[in-house]
C-alpha cells in the first residue's frame, strides 16, 4: 500500500491511501483503461494498478502513472 495522489472529489484530500486490485476489480479495470491505447488488449497488465482505500471512492489508476485511470462502476 502507499499514498499518491487521487483526484476524485470524494476523497477531499491530495494523498490518498491505495492498494493492489483483486481479481474482480482487475477485470473491472480492464474495461475501464479500454480507453488508453497503451493499455488495450494484451497490453493489458493488472499488476500495474492499484486501488483508492477511501471509503465511496472507486477510482482505479497506474502505479506509475496517476493520471491513466478511472472509476469502477458502482458495486465495487
Amino acid at each position: 500500500m502507499s499514498d499518491v495522489r487521487c483526484p476524485n472529489p470524494t476523497c477531499g484530500g491530495p494523498l490518498r491511501r491505495f492498494r493492489d486490485l483483486n481479481e474482480a476489480e482487475a477485470a473491472a479495470t480492464k474495461a475501464v483503461v479500454n480507453k488508453y491505447p497503451s493499455e488495450r488488449d494484451e497490453k493489458f497488465r493488472p499488476q500495474a494498478y492499484h486501488r483508492c482505500t477511501t471509503k465511496g471512492c472507486r477510482r482505479v489508476q497506474r502505479k506509475d502513472n496517476w493520471q491513466m485511470g478511472g472509476n469502477l462502476p458502482e458495486g465495487f
